[in-house]
């Protein structure tokens, strides 16, 4: 029996009664499908690398009007989320999204999860090589690979094409940086780190693996992890534990064990002939026109200068959220201005690659125009601080923190107000490095940001704990602070932080 069939007959007997919620998560969890709170059904929806083309969310937006879905969201981990899906529904929209090239399977569970990629890979003035064609084959190897899905808790690898951007890659199980070493495509490999319970920088494997042998890595990583890992205690069943138990040179000489293997267990080479720097399509955006006010607050907060003289252009998604009128919209306005190809981003927003400065301020008109009652251009901070699902959604959360963090914003709007030197140059700090996760499980890595804080429970109440300043260099998490502070004291404290007060 195939693992489709697996899933579709575990949610045939959950529909007919035959088995409880607890049985049904069992095998559903690996495909990222969840009840949430109200008993509707969460779909997650694998994107390597964040990477979606126009004609996949043309695809969600059809499934959300065929199957009356409240929303689509996109997560802090680059994938998109149908929120609300009847149980009698979730059979035929997987199938439908299969059939579309929408994958589930990893998207949660104890599995291997999906593989990030950080923004603009191959287009900065700084990058080694493009990593997205690694990222993709890694994780076509990796979606026949049947041990990556009985694993004794997740793992995640992530890929940066710039030291730069070496944190996002640092804090994974596995994290691959890219390196030029004599002219030779590279890898500077971190293994172990994670920002759960307990959260841990990862240490380096490999100083310059060769390019091509990522994938046979990750496969080595992973048996060892599915052979080791801890299937007796939940709470420290991640590879991050076993690297606390063994230290990282036994870690580091268990995987020389495993990666010897990898002849004998059939792990592959990455096909490094056939990998071909992604294809970012420009826009069909006029030229010259006359910008609308606010323009310079933009073009300082959402948009970065490549390599090739263009621009990648953040659009800000209040909350991650798509109804589905509004996706439909969203849509329209991609296909109008030849917008082809986006990449989610985990502030949960999208970044649109190669647009020309000369047609930035049409872009920024027309969302504008176009989108008065949907804010893709930051004119409030409503929406737009980082925040996990929260605790209406999520059964695990222990508050409301999208709410949390539209209280924030409220106060940030008018501290920060537009057209102002203090909100051109923090704009882009508040949007990005001040993250709120709403248990220990971290969502939102919050804490690998500069402003991170996690919701808690204490004495009955919902408070907030702060975490100290990460750092990029060396890649250090921040600790969690000693005093918990109360939620209604968080604007004072962040605007402390940011010397505003």
């Amino acid at each position: 029996m195939g693992y489709h069939d697996e899933l579709l007959g575990a949610w045939a007997d959950y529909n007919a009664k035959k088995i409880t919620p607890l049985q049904l998560k069992a095998v559903s969890s690996n495909f990222g499908i969840y009840q949430q709170k109200d008993d509707a059904t969460m779909m997650r929806i694998r994107r390597t690398g964040g990477i979606v083309t126009l004609g996949d969310l043309e695809t969600v937006a059809g499934l959300l009007a065929k199957y009356r879905v409240p929303y689509a969201h996109l997560t802090t981990r680059q994938a998109i989320q149908l929120h609300g899906v009847a149980a009698a529904d979730v059979a035929a929209c997987l199938a439908d999204c299969e059939a579309a090239g929408l994958r589930f399977r990893g998207g949660g569970g104890n599995t291997f999860r999906n593989v990030l990629v950080n923004p603009n890979s191959g287009l900065h003035a700084d990058t080694a090589f493009d990593v997205l064609p690694y990222a993709r084959a890694l994780s076509e190897a990796f979606y026949a690979f049947d041990a990556a899905y009985a694993l004794p808790r997740k793992i995640k690898i992530a890929f940066a094409d710039r030291a730069a951007d070496r944190m996002l890659c640092a804090i994974q199980d596995l994290g691959f940086v890219a390196v030029e070493k004599e002219g030779r495509r590279c890898f500077e490999t971190w293994l172990g780190g994670g920002i759960g319970n307990k959260p841990r920088v990862g240490f380096k494997l490999f100083e310059a693996l060769p390019a091509e042998a990522c994938i046979r890595v990750a496969m080595a990583v992973t048996a060892l992890f599915h052979d080791h890992g801890d299937r007796a205690c939940r709470a420290t069943a991640r590879l991050r534990f076993l690297r606390a138990k063994l230290g990282d040179e036994g870690l580091a000489n268990l995987f020389q064990d495993y990666y010897a293997q990898a002849d004998a267990r059939g792990y592959p080479w990455c096909p490094e002939a056939d990998l071909k720097p992604e294809a970012y399509p420009l826009s069909t955006l006029p030229e010259g026109e006359t910008p609308a006010p606010g323009f310079e607050d933009w073009l300082a907060v959402a948009c970065e200068p490549l390599a090739d003289g263009t621009f990648a252009a953040r659009l800000f998604v209040p909350f991650g959220n798509f109804t589905q009128a509004m996706l439909a919209r969203f849509c329209a306005f991609l296909r109008k201005y030849g917008l082809t190809r986006l990449q989610l981003l985990i502030s949960q927003d999208f970044v649109i690659p190669r647009v020309h400065r000369q047609c930035l301020a049409a872009l920024y008109n027309a969302l504008l125009r176009e989108f008065p009652d949907f804010d893709l251009t930051l004119r409030s901070y409503v929406g737009h601080i980082p925040t996990c699902i929260g605790n209406t959604v999520c059964k695990i959360g222990a508050a409301d923190s999208p709410r949390i963090g539209e209280r924030l914003a409220r106060v940030l709007d008018a501290w920060l107000p537009a057209d102002t030197p203090q909100k051109r140059a923090l704009a882009r700090i508040v949007t990005t490095e001040v993250r709120i996760s709403g248990c220990p499980n971290s969502c939102t890595a919050h804490p690998a940001a500069k402003f991170g804080f996690q919701c808690r429970k204490l004495g009955g109440q919902d408070v907030l704990i702060p975490f100290s300043p990460a750092t990029a260099e060396p890649p250090t998490l921040g600790e969690p602070l000693a005093a918990p502070i109360a939620i209604d004291d968080l604007p004072h404290c962040l605007l402390a932080n940011l010397g505003l007060l």
